[in-house]
């Protein structure tokens, strides 16, 4: 799995505009992936203004572009500063031998929400066998 957007890392500005980037999947193994899922969490945000407080941290904006439909769709972030096991993970679609697939996808900062730096961590799950694929950090940053 490769994640590859402009600059290396999304630098995001709350209320501004949304930053694409690609997840690019390569089967190269022995064998068909019946069902893949990707996961992606940020950790939680805590800024000078948020410091101390309960502050909302469903501030972001996550879609994936639909081809067929030639239209963005909302695709779920997760915001926790656990770990998400692969068992509790479902869905998915398969990837045949020797395929490759790219999707592009969006993050957005709301106009509210807390500011700061924490990766956005994109996790590859085979639901079928419960087990962890791939894992990869893309680097993020979001200012007022």
């Amino acid at each position: 799995m490769a994640v590859t957007t402009a600059g290396g890392r999304l630098s995001l500005v709350r209320g501004g505009a949304a930053q694409e980037f690609t997840v690019t999947l390569r089967n190269g193994n022995t064998r068909e992936y019946g069902k893949l899922r990707l996961g992606f969490q940020m950790e939680m945000l805590v800024d000078e203004s948020s410091a101390g407080q309960q502050v909302a941290q469903d501030g972001f904006v996550l879609q994936r572009w639909d081809a067929a439909s030639g239209s963005w769709r909302d695709e779920k972030l997760r915001i926790a500063n656990d770990y998400m096991p692969p068992h509790m993970y479902t869905g998915g679609s398969s990837l045949a031998r020797d395929a490759v697939r790219t999707v592009r996808y969006r993050l957005r900062a709301l106009e509210q929400g807390p500011a700061g730096s924490t990766p956005l961590m994109v996790t590859l799950v085979d639901t079928e066998r419960d087990a962890q694929v791939s894992y990869h950090s893309l680097p993020h940053t979001t200012r007022r």
